[in-house]
């Protein structure tokens, strides 16, 4: 059986960076398929030649034009959305087609008016993903679904299947594209109820497919030296801080904010971004908590760790792209970043293959050792 599935999953509580990870991919790797399977509740953003793209409908991997794209049947549609997001990257999808699983539920206003009146769970978009899925799991006679829009064609079951199997028996790579965080688990997080809708794993990400755990290349797992959060509760066992402490400490060096405070003067270098419905600052806290990532790894098996946003932990490293393999002539890493590194790789059992360094797509340092 061809091996020839790679997973990317984020090992956080989301806002790890996917989109600039599988927009990466997409251009380096060159897979010929590439396979969502979500709601619109969180984007995934990329910036490409310095223009950013929001992507909550389409595969991220629609920056690569030779890149087939499907909609899995775990999808759940937002008909404004969709249309927005199909012409804000008509670019990249005008005359292209694009191939949707039969099962794919629509979401409707009912849905968003339930969240937002009835369920009223806090920490919630209320993007009605979670409703609808309700209704798909009850078999409710109620339920929409997607029908098609521009160059997006659902197939029948055979025909979806047959495609599939196509890939599976003759690509070289395909790519199933993850969301939300591990740490949004419903069940293997323990933050419930201030959880996603549904597991977050390589398992679950398989099973949405439809293709066999035989078929795993590669499994990949983007983490972040601090982890951000929307609802309520704290990652693992990390402290929230202060967005203003994490950039004077990569500007100034470890512990800095506690020598100069919040009247510092210094801008702050990196706001993250906000959430959409509210304009509401996402929530920073102090590090990595390693039991935490431990046991995410301990389920997801990842064959390595890109650590995004490694400029937060030292903004000289803002932008920069290159290898880092020791020598004095290529990327230099200070002697605590390399212990900090160390100190992941030591903890999980996982080496760190990527740094990321920027939001566009290629900065970032591959570590060769």
């Amino acid at each position: 059986m061809k091996k020839n599935v790679y997973i990317i999953i984020d090992g956080m509580s989301g806002d790890c960076g996917k989109g600039k990870v599988y927009s990466e991919f997409a251009l380096e790797e060159k897979p010929e398929l590439a396979i969502i399977n979500h709601m619109p509740n969180a984007d995934h953003s990329a910036v490409v030649n310095g223009k950013k793209r929001i992507f909550r409908h389409i595969p991220v991997s629609s920056v690569n034009k030779d890149t087939e794209l499907f909609l899995g049947p775990n999808v759940f549609i937002n008909m404004d959305i969709l249309e927005k997001e199909y012409y804000d990257n008509l670019d990249l999808l005008d005359g292209r087609d694009i191939y949707a699983h039969p099962n794919i539920a629509l979401i409707e206003q009912r849905h968003i008016d339930y969240e937002k009146n009835v369920l009223k769970k806090s920490g919630s978009t209320f993007s009605g993903g979670g409703a609808c899925a309700r209704e798909k799991i009850m078999r409710s006679f109620e339920l929409s679904f997607f029908k098609g829009y521009k160059g997006i064609k659902v197939l029948s079951y055979d025909e979806y299947y047959a495609r599939l199997r196509k890939h599976l028996e003759n690509s070289k790579k395909i790519l199933l594209e993850g969301s939300q965080g591990c740490d949004l688990d419903i069940n293997h997080s323990g933050h419930y109820p201030n959880t996603t809708s549904k597991q977050v794993a390589v398992t679950q990400m398989l099973a949405d497919a439809g293709i066999s755990f035989k078929h795993v290349k590669e499994v990949g797992m983007i983490i972040r030296p601090y982890p951000i959060r929307v609802a309520p509760g704290n990652v693992g066992n990390s402290k929230e801080i202060s967005w203003k402490k994490v950039n004077i400490d990569s500007v100034l060096g470890p512990g800095a904010y506690e020598d100069v405070g919040e009247n510092s003067g210094y801008e702050v270098v990196d706001y993250t971004e906000v959430i959409p419905k509210n304009g509401e600052v996402k929530r920073v806290f102090e590090g990595i908590d390693i039991k935490q990532l431990q046991r995410n790894i301990q389920i997801n098996t990842p064959d390595y760790l890109y650590l995004n946003f490694f400029q937060h932990l030292d903004y000289e490293y803002e932008g920069i792209k290159g290898i880092y393999n020791g020598m004095s002539n290529n990327i230099y890493l200070t002697k605590p970043l390399r212990e900090y590194i160390y100190w992941i790789e030591d903890n999980v059992g996982v080496k760190v293959r990527y740094l990321g360094t920027g939001a566009e797509v290629g900065e970032k340092v591959r570590i060769k050792k």
